[in-house]
């Protein structure tokens, strides 16, 4: 779960404005604001986030060809109970490793090959 202390649902207070690769302006959850960067570096793109404000699993979801980049990087898919066959959305990672830092699979050495 997330860092969100009374944050509603719905709500926009808890986000910050990133420039997505596109160049447009996205509205994004501070606390995952970083790996959605480090999955934007990556040139996946997303179709929507949320980190769940503590009341829901939070989600980071994506285009059809970079799902099986996620899976390959270690994300979860989130299941979807009305498509069980939907895997576009995953579970956001946003875990801290000893140093604080954001901890991530490395694409460059894993998928550039």
């Amino acid at each position: 779960m997330c860092n969100c202390i009374n944050v509603k649902m719905g709500s926009y207070q808890n986000q910050i404005t990133l420039k997505m690769p596109n160049g447009e302006l996205m509205g994004i959850d501070k606390c995952i604001a970083e790996e959605i960067k480090k999955i934007w570096s990556y040139g996946i793109k997303t179709t929507g986030c949320c980190c769940g404000h503590n009341i829901n699993e939070g989600y980071i979801g994506v285009i059809d060809k970079d799902i099986e980049f996620m899976k390959k990087s270690g994300y979860k898919v989130l299941i979807n109970k009305q498509d069980l066959k939907d895997e576009r959305n995953f579970i956001p990672k946003s875990h801290r490793d000893e140093k604080g830092e954001l901890e991530y699979y490395d694409y460059e050495d894993k998928y550039k090959k």
